[in-house]
Formats: structure tokens, sequence, C-alpha cells
């Protein structure tokens, strides 16, 4: 996987979970994981008002991404494995931490 492909969008993915910007959002899922996006999103203070990208480890098919999410009144983590799919990094992973 490329690293600074993969680093770029992870860093796009969070910003995009800040504006609201749910096709974007979306988008950075795999097919099998768009399902599950609802569910993940629940476990996200509303509104998010901050994303910080804690750390990307990347590998040579994947690389891991824990991103904090912070909103008024709460936060939560969540780490995301993404894979290179088409030319593309996307989420084929996703889970709350802690």
């Amino acid at each position: 996987m490329d690293d600074a492909k993969a680093r770029n969008q992870i860093h796009e993915h969070a910003d995009a979970v800040v504006r609201g910007d749910m096709d974007t959002v979306v988008a950075d899922f795999s097919d099998e994981l768009r399902p599950q996006v609802p569910e993940l999103a629940k476990a996200l203070p509303q509104p998010v008002n901050q994303a910080e990208v804690q750390s990307i480890e990347s590998g040579d098919e994947d690389a891991t991404a824990t991103i904090r999410y912070v909103g008024e009144s709460s936060e939560a983590t969540i780490r995301t494995r993404w894979r290179e799919i088409d030319g593309r990094p996307l989420i084929v992973h996703a889970e709350p931490v802690g």
C-alpha cells in the first residue's frame, strides 16, 4: 500500500467527518462495509467538532489508523483498517476503541 496515499486519504476522511460530508465519508468504506456505516456513526459524538488522527501504521497490504473524534460533550476513538481497492485506499474494517 502506498503510505503517502493512505495517509492523505485517512486525513481527508477525518476532515469529511468533521464537515458532516456523509457522501465522502461513505465513499471511503468498502462495498462490504457500507451497510455498517449507520451503526458506526452512532458511536460518534453528535456533532463532531474535531477529529485527530492519533496514529497510522502502514504495512505492505494495508494501513491501520486510530482517529479520535471530539464533540461538545463526548468523544470517541475509532480504529480503521484501510486497503487499496481499485487503486484507492478504502476502509475494510472499523471498530470503536475502548
